[in-house]
């Protein structure tokens, strides 16, 4: 999908109000959700792509405010398209990963021979002195 810069300014106006600056964390437009991780949310989910632009077009890059409102009262699949491309678009950037310190999906090392933890660490030690749960199931 290919989207125009005056499409790319109304999102980034529209993912400004649904995820504004808070503390640390920056606007979803300063971000640059707008850019590169608009085009590989929308590449993610091509399901969705018929619902944001429909919910991407009812709104209006001069009140965004109001038109997100609005698509939200009048055509809530359409809000939930814009919303999620929105939201992933945000948690894909860099910057955002960074700030909440999540590295990515990492592939850790797996010893099938190795002693799991929580076998060892008490973990499930409140479970054994609890002893076991049985309710017989209705018969029907």
């Amino acid at each position: 999908m290919l989207l125009d810069d005056a499409s790319r300014a109304k999102f980034a106006a529209i993912a400004d109000r649904l995820i504004p600056a808070s503390g640390k964390m920056p606007a979803a437009s300063s971000a640059s959700v707008q850019h590169a991780m608009l085009d590989l949310a929308l590449q993610s989910r091509p399901d969705l792509t018929e619902d944001f632009t429909r919910g991407l077009a009812a709104c209006s890059a001069d009140a965004p405010s109001q038109s997100i409102n609005a698509l939200f009262r009048e055509d809530r699949t359409g809000f939930n398209a814009v919303n999620l491309i929105a939201v992933a678009a945000y948690y894909m950037t860099d910057e955002v990963r960074d700030l909440i310190g999540y590295p990515g999906q990492e592939s850790p090392a797996y010893d099938p021979h190795e002693t799991p933890d929580y076998l060892v660490d008490g973990t499930l030690e409140r479970v054994v002195r609890r002893g076991p749960l049985y309710r017989p199931t209705p018969r029907g």
